[in-house]
This record gives C-alpha cells, sequence and structure tokens, in this order.
C-alpha cells in the first residue's frame, strides 16, 4: 500500500536475564594472571564496506551558514592525513551495542529513567475538573469559574490595566449554568453598576499569559455570595494530604525539566525575552505559563490556585497547575526493565558484554573493584581511499539534512510492552493513553534502526536535476529523505500544480536550529580496515563476536551519524589474511620453551566453530531465536517498505501516490491523529502501537485535512 511506512527505528526484545545457561549468565570476568587454556587469543582483521553514505562530522569545526539562522551549524567531513577518519572508539560502540543485543546482555547504559514520564491529558478530563484553592494544609476549597476577555486573536492585550496573576479583583460577571463571563474588572472606587442578570462577586485572577494560538480569555475564580448562616465546605479529599503534595511537586517538576532548555529566548530586537512574554508565533514564542518557569510553583501550600479533578464520589484525587494538564504515568520507565537487564551493579554480576568490553560501576553505587578494562580492543581504522575518491563534497553551505526527531520515550505506544516478559509484543493497539506506563507493563528493548534497503546506490543519493525539490520528487519509489525540503510556498501546505507533492520556494533551502548542514560524506563502496585485538575469549563469547562479523549478504550494521535518515549502513566481513588466533595453551607452551614458535594454526576455522557453538548454544532458547530473528530483520531492512518519521497526507494527493516529506516539518500531526478520540475512546484505527520487526501490520500515513485549514482530528475523518 502507499500508505504503509517503517519507522526509523524499531525495537529488538530484550528479555529477562534469569535462568539463562553458562556463557550467557551473569558472572564475574576471568583472572588477568593468566590466559586459560582452552580460551582463544589473537588478533581478527576486518574489512568494513560502506553501503550508504556514512556521515563522518568534524563537529569541532562547525560553523553558522553564510546565509540563514546563526543557531544553524554546518559540518564539514572529518579527515586525517587526507582521508576520511573513522574513530576506532565508534566502531568498538558500534559492535559493543550490537554485541549486548545478540547476548541478551544487561544494558550497558539506561540513563536516570526513575521518574515517571508525562503525558498530555485530552479534553475530556476537564470536565472533571474544579477550580480550588489550598486553604491550609489538607482543606481545599472550591471556586466557580468564569472567562475573563483580555487578548486579541495575535495574544495582544485589550484591557489598559488588566489583573496579575493570582490577584484579588472584584468584577461584574454575567451568565448562566452552561458558561459565565466577566463582564468589567472593578478598580478601587468604580461603582459597579449592574445591568439585569449581572451580579458582583469576589474573586482571584488566574492569568496564565498567551500560551497558546489564539488564546483570548484568562480565567476568574470566583466565589458566590453565601446565604446568612450558611459556611462554606471544604471538598473531601480521596488520598493523603502528603500523597497529593507529593504528587503536585513531582508533576511541577516534570512540567520545568520539559521546559527548562527554553529559557534564553530573544525577542525580534534582539533582547532577551521574559518567560511570561510572547515573542512571536509558533512553538517555543508563546508565552509561559507561571508553573513551567516560577520554582515557587514545585510546593503545595496554602493559597495555591489551581485545579481539582474528582473521583466519581466528588472527591480530590489530583491536582494540576492548568484546565487540560499533563500528567504523569503510574510507572517510570526504569520500574518495567527487569532488574537482570539494568547495568551490572557489581564487578560478579556481569553479562557477557560486560566481560568482553569492559564496565563501569553505575554512578552512586560505591563498589568495590568499580570498574572492568575488557578483554577487546579495536585497532586503528585505516580508509583504504584518500578524500579526493572517497569523500562527496557539497559547495557553498553544503546539504541541509532533514530535521532529525529526539528519542521520545513519552510516546509509550512505541517503548511499551504489553508485559515484561513479552517485550517481543508492542501493548494492544487501541490501549488508552493514560494505560501505558503503568505496572505490569515491560519496555520494548533496545532500540535498533532499520536498513533502508531497495534505494537506488546512485541516483537516490544525487540531488538530481534541479528543476524540482529534490526532497519531493521519488526515485525508484522512495523519496530522499535524508533532505530537507526547500521553503514551503506558505503555512497552509498548498500543492504544487501537479496535485503530487507540496508548492515550494524553488532553490530556497531550509536552515535553522531545527537540523544541520553537512559539507560532505564518504561514499558507498569505500572501504576500512582495522583490527579486533582479543584476549582469552572463550568460545561462546568468540562465537557471538564471530557472529556479528559474519552476517548473511545483504545485511548490514549501523554506524554514524543520520542513521534514521538512511546513513551509515556498513558491511563487516573477517579479512583471513590479517587473522591470528591462538589458544591458552598454545601460549603456555611457547612461554615454556624458548626455542618454541606459535604454530601457523588455522583461525578461520577457529572462527567458524566458536560462531557454531554460540549457534547451538542459543538455538536452543526460545528467547535467543526471537532476538536474532528480529535484529536480522533490522539489518536486512524491507525494500517494500519506505523508511521514514510519521506524517500525514493531505486530501488532495491522490491515493496512488506516496505522501512526500512536509516542508513544514509537522510530523507531531501524525502522533496527534494517532490519540483522536471517538466518544472518549481512542477512535477505529487509530492508537497504533509500533510493530515489531518480525510481525504486525506496518504503520500507515494517515489521511488528515490540511488545505483548508482545518486541524487532524477535528473532522472525524481519515
Amino acid at each position: 500500500m502507499a500508505d504503509e511506512f517503517l519507522n526509523p527505528y524499531t525495537f529488538v526484545p530484550a528479555y529477562d536475564r534469569d535462568g539463562l545457561p553458562e556463557g550467557l549468565a551473569d558472572g564475574p570476568p576471568p583472572s588477568r594472571e593468566r590466559l586459560r587454556e582452552e580460551c582463544w587469543t589473537g588478533r581478527i582483521g576486518v574489512r568494513l564496506t560502506v553501503e550508504t553514505p556514512l556521515l563522518l562530522l568534524a563537529t569541532s569545526r562547525s560553523r553558522p551558514p553564510s546565509e540563514g539562522a546563526k543557531d544553524h551549524r554546518v559540518y564539514p567531513v572529518l579527515l586525517r592525513d587526507g582521508r576520511p577518519h573513522l574513530p576506532a572508539t565508534s566502531v568498538k560502540g558500534m559492535l559493543r551495542a550490537a554485541y549486548e543485543t545478540i547476548t541478551n546482555s544487561r544494558f550497558g547504559v539506561f540513563g536516570d529513567h526513575t521518574t515517571p514520564l508525562a503525558f498530555r491529558r485530552d479534553a475530556g478530563y476537564a470536565l472533571k475538573m474544579v477550580p480550588v484553592s489550598v486553604v491550609a494544609e489538607g482543606v481545599i476549597g472550591k471556586f466557580e469559574i468564569a472567562a475573563m476577555e483580555m487578548y486579541d486573536k495575535d495574544g495582544q492585550a485589550i484591557l489598559k490595566d488588566p489583573p496579575r496573576h493570582l490577584e484579588k479583583v472584584t468584577a461584574v460577571i454575567a451568565g448562566g449554568k452552561n458558561r459565565t463571563e466577566v463582564v468589567r474588572v472593578l478598580r478601587p472606587g468604580a461603582a459597579a453598576d449592574l445591568r439585569p442578570g449581572q451580579r458582583l462577586v469576589q474573586g482571584i485572577a488566574y492569568v496564565t499569559g498567551p500560551t497558546i494560538e489564539r488564546k483570548t480569555h484568562e480565567r476568574l475564580f470566583y466565589l458566590e455570595p453565601l446565604e446568612p448562616g450558611e459556611k462554606r465546605r471544604p471538598l473531601p479529599l480521596a488520598r493523603e494530604w502528603s500523597a497529593l503534595a507529593e504528587d503536585w511537586h513531582r508533576l511541577i517538576h516534570s512540567y520545568q525539566e520539559a521546559h527548562k532548555d527554553l529559557f534564553g529566548r530573544r525577542g525580534p530586537d534582539g533582547r532577551l525575552a521574559e518567560p511570561w512574554e510572547r515573542i512571536g508565533d509558533g512553538p517555543g514564542q508563546l508565552a509561559w505559563s507561571p508553573h513551567i518557569y516560577d520554582k515557587d510553583w514545585l510546593k503545595l501550600k496554602p493559597k495555591t490556585v489551581c485545579y481539582a479533578h474528582l473521583d466519581s464520589s466528588g472527591r480530590v484525587e489530583r491536582l494540576y497547575p492548568v484546565l487540560v494538564p499533563r500528567d504523569l504515568y503510574s510507572a517510570a520507565p526504569a520500574e518495567l526493565l527487569p532488574d537482570s537487564l539494568h547495568p551490572a551493579p557489581s564487578y560478579n554480576r556481569l553479562s557477557p558484554a560486560d566481560r568482553v568490553f569492559g564496565w563501569v560501576a553505575p554512578e552512586g553505587r560505591g563498589v568495590k573493584p568499580s570498574a572492568y578494562r575488557g578483554r577487546l580492543r579495536i585497532g586503528p581504522v585505516v580508509c583504504e581511499q584518500d578524500a579526493a575518491e572517497a569523500v562527496e563534497r557539497f559547495d557553498g553551505d553544503g546539504m541541509p539534512l532533514s530535521i532529525l526527531s529526539s528519542p521520545k520515550p513519552q510516546q509509550g505506544r512505541f517503548y511499551v510492552a504489553e508485559s515484561a516478559d513479552r517485550p517481543e509484543r508492542p501493548v494492544p493497539d487501541g490501549v488508552a493513553k493514560e494505560d501505558l506506563y503503568r505496572p505490569g507493563r515491560g519496555l520494548r528493548g533496545r532500540k535498533a534502526y532499520w536498513h533502508h534497503a531497495g534505494l537506488d546506490r546512485t541516483m537516490h543519493w544525487s540531488e538530481g536535476q534541479g528543476k524540482r525539490d529534490p526532497a519531493q520528487v521519488r526515485v525508484g519509489g522512495h523519496y530522499r529523505e535524508y533532505r530537507r525540503p526547500w521553503e514551503p510556498a506558505d503555512d497552509k501546505g498548498t500543492p504544487a500544480p501537479d496535485r503530487r507533492r507540496y508548492l515550494t520556494e524553488h532553490g530556497k533551502e531550509q536552515r535553522d536550529g531545527q537540523n544541520r548542514s553537512i559539507k560532505g560524506w564518504v561514499r558507498p563502496t569505500t572501504v576500512f580496515r582495522f583490527t579486533i585485538d582479543v584476549r582469552d575469549l572463550d568460545e561462546i563469547e568468540l562465537g557471538a563476536l564471530v557472529w556479528l562479523l559474519t552476517l548473511p549478504p545483504g545485511h548490514f550494521h549501523r554506524l554514524g551519524f543520520g542513521r534514521p535518515l538512511g546513513f551509515g549502513s556498513v558491511r563487516l566481513d573477517v579479512d583471513a589474511e590479517a587473522t591470528s588466533l591462538h589458544t591458552g595453551k598454545q601460549y603456555i607452551d611457547f612461554y615454556r620453551s624458548l626455542s618454541a614458535v606459535l604454530p601457523e594454526g588455522d583461525p578461520m576455522t577457529a572462527l567458524a566453530r566458536a560462531k557454531a557453538a554460540f549457534e547451538r548454544l542459543t538455538d536452543d532458547l526460545p528467547q535467543m531465536t526471537s532476538i536474532r530473528k528480529a535484529l536480522l530483520a533490522v539489518m536486512r531492512g524491507n525494500p517494500g517498505l519506505p523508511v521514514h518519521y510519521p506524517r500525514v497526507r493531505p486530501l488532495w494527493l491522490p491515493r496512488e501516490f506516496p505522501a512526500p516529506p512536509d516542508p513544514r516539518g509537522q510530523n507531531y500531526e501524525w502522533f496527534t491523529e494517532n490519540e483522536r478520540l471517538d466518544r472518549k475512546k481512542i477512535a477505529s484505527g487509530s492508537g497504533r502501537s509500533l510493530p515489531s520487526p518480525t510481525t504486525g501490520t506496518p504503520l500507515i500515513v494517515y489521511r488528515v485535512k490540511e488545505a483548508d485549514g482545518s486541524k487532524p482530528g477535528k473532522s472525524g475523518k481519515r
């Protein structure tokens, strides 16, 4: 189908390690005092062949473009002695990640994922929200709410003396059960001058600023006058006050952590903007709500004004700073990963990858020994061709790459498994968003990038004839996903006259803080050579390494920058002439006699036997064969499906044509449509989870209205 695609990344399952057989189980590394008789020491020669362009970038020598945004960076190719330079550490990192995967080792690095992630509540959640104030610890009072018009459609203030956030005010209001509005705010000395249907109230202005497009109203939290003898009663609590306060702190901390990188904005005049200022249109340009930047919001205390979500009995179960809030999942990612897969906590509990490649104790553990050097070293990586032959160069400010999406584990439909013991199974399609990260779920495993199969090695990686936007033209059925489209003709997604692509401004490149440009890349067919020095590896340890160095034809590792865009598919092969291996017994005999020499042996036969031993061990373990099949699928790719980030297709595009990249970069619309609700539930056909690499129906490009200005999900149609 024209609408099916592969997301650039997928996951190879990682299973609970408890119960793995010897050779794959946890344990201490071998002693360095002597070589074990049956284990292997020596050197393996490797030939690395570039399949898709390889990005080796000199990051320390980047510069801004000659024209365009100064926060954009242009990167030259990393060269040394007139040849492309591939750091040995990059190769080792690639091999370690693959070795961890194929041996189901512990994660070498997992990061601080101990805090629950956040997600955006839908508008229906607000129906059970009421405005409240914290009267005292454990005492919450309820307000009524009125809409207060304060801005025009461009976010500019329309009141001469607008109330400040949390200012106590007297106001004239009007309205009924469904909507109450502020007619005017009375300043000291002003007459009320009430008209029929209007009434005078005391309240608190809840002013968060022009934080969203076309926002025109703020809110007044007010109290209705009491009848004689009537008393105000606090709202009952559904949970302990300490739990409500702790959840509040974690939520506000999540808000502020998510926005900490936005400080330092500058307005059109270059002046440093305050957080509450609106400096333009679009993401990052609007005003921020106080809870996003004000540290005083971290603590729930008397006089805090906010919203309470009530349970079916009218009791307060959660508190929020805004009416349609973000919320925290009930479990953190770290809680969904089996303990046996977390980074090794001590020297005596190392997994195979730790024992071969090395290990550093997790920060703060305070264990001794706190590190292990490992028994594998990558020698210098040398390119066979010089830069003139190996490097494709781009003039001027180089080629602008597509925007690379940052990791978003909040997208639980992609990252979360149905259960911890079945990581190969994604959460079922259509599961409610709040039910993703919860106890009993699992993580999908280790992230892996699809090989972009089926590309025309020559034409796909060219700029075309220059008559049309090269990113909007298909080559052999595939768009040039790696290249950012030219500037859009407008912000409406207007089609070109042939209605097969978006209308863009001819030759006008997009260079801003969201993407990067490159001055060149390493061409396909370029060859690098390096050696792997191994010390005292047993047959299973060596066999897993050999498995990675002798993949079936048409399977590739991924290396370098830009892997989601198709860059960096490389082929590894063993160089027999540069390979020499001996057992510990052979070294012992050699050192016992001053006249002895190491036997020449047959290292390729030794490698083949080690690989066979590793395969025999894992063939009898269903979980290990599942890992192998998934990894091979990703390394092979699928020539029948394009690989790109999720995106939508406008209604003007004929069904038989795949959706081209949107020059406006609005990939978020796919995720908006994927969460679309119908009668308070995920709509039919939406709520798709990331399929397994080996099973499941591919993701599809959603059809949404676009050119007429309507937003995804509002029409109820796709």
